[in-house]
């Protein structure tokens, strides 16, 4: 009987390995089969299931923004609501998540030359756009009655804030410790919901 093969799981598979293909070379040094040798197939497999190099990365990049859901998911399910709890799961602050966080760092690094990683960035930071909205608006129920722009401020604000905590604790942890990061996002956050809260109150004018 042939062996039932699970397009999914194989395209996951597939694509973390090419996150620890890319970690350990780069984006633009990373070849098919650097990803084809670290995910034990063969570069024919891989091309049976991306278009491309670009089609591998995108996939390798949204794996960062499923486990973050997946974290999420669970936090809240156990009835965490506190914010930077939540949120702890998006920074570099443990081994996972700087594993995670690398192939975006390598991710950044290149896209400004490229306009296919441009327009790839422009799709993906929609997709993480509405994976942090609902993050907020589960740790900070009072934001569903904020007007959309102070959302949207604050939701720009934290999110542009990870990115640099992302950067810090990838390239220089000696500097961007587990606790600094955590500490500096607590107290981001706690700046954001004040501001937020105050313009919230402020009448239009």
């Amino acid at each position: 009987m042939p062996k039932i093969i699970d397009v999914e799981q194989t395209r996951l598979r597939i694509a973390r390995a090419a996150g620890k293909a890319i970690a350990g070379k780069s984006i633009s040094a990373v070849t098919m089969i650097d990803i084809a040798n670290a995910a034990g197939v063969t570069t024919g497999m891989i091309t049976h299931y991306f278009e491309g190099k670009a089609d591998i990365i995108a996939a390798a990049l949204r794996i960062p923004l499923l486990n973050m859901q997946r974290k999420v998911a669970r936090l809240l399910k156990n009835g965490e609501t506190d914010l930077a709890t939540l949120l702890d799961v998006a920074i570099p602050a443990s081994k996972a998540h700087v594993e995670d966080s690398v192939i975006w760092v390598n991710f950044w690094g290149v896209i400004a030359a490229d306009p296919e990683f441009r327009k790839l960035n422009a799709t993906l930071h929609r997709e993480g756009r509405n994976i942090f909205a609902h993050v907020i608006r589960s740790g900070w129920p009072e934001s569903e009655e904020w007007p959309m722009d102070i959302f949207e401020s604050a939701l720009r604000s934290i999110v542009t804030f990870i990115f640099g905590l992302t950067a810090g604790g990838v390239t220089n942890r000696a500097v961007w410790t587990p606790a600094v990061q955590r500490s500096q996002l607590e107290l981001h956050l706690r700046l954001v919901r004040h501001s937020a809260r105050q313009q919230a109150l402020l009448p239009k004018i």
